[in-house]
């Protein structure tokens, strides 16, 4: 082999080392970034989980309040029903109270009907119990 055959060879082998060398830091880099991102999809892993876990207790809240709110729009519904009932039979009671005084003073039937804003047959009974009574 001659001197000239001789250096290329020398050349070719230095770039193979060269080659190989540099293939080596190539595969060095990559397994550092294959590592990085082993990490970070380990580390979105969990926050997925995290954020699965509490999606599942603000699901869980959410049950408690429906029910929670359900229980209360019942509750009101109840008390607006008491309530109704209240409005309307304290007037009704003032109502036969004034037409018992009324019927106390002998006042007609027809009078206890529209003052009062009784039917017919409570007035007469108003006015038949209570023009009975002795008046004291």
């Amino acid at each position: 082999m001659s001197e000239l055959e001789q250096g290329v060879a020398i050349v070719v082998m230095a770039l193979v080392v060269l080659l190989l060398v540099a293939l080596l830091l190539l595969i060095a880099r990559l397994r550092g970034a294959q590592q990085q991102q082993l990490q970070a999809q380990s580390t979105m892993q969990a926050d997925l989980r995290a954020l699965c876990h509490a999606a599942v207790q603000v699901g869980e809240r959410v049950n408690r309040m429906e029910a929670e709110l359900k229980g209360l729009h019942q509750r009101q519904q109840e008390l607006g029903v008491r309530q109704d009932n209240m409005v309307y039979s304290e007037p009704l009671e003032a109502g036969f109270e004034q037409a018992i005084k009324l019927a106390r003073k002998g006042r007609p039937v027809e009078e206890l009907m529209e003052l009062c804003n009784l039917s017919r047959g409570e007035a007469e009974l108003i006015a038949m119990m209570h023009r009975l009574e002795p008046r004291g």
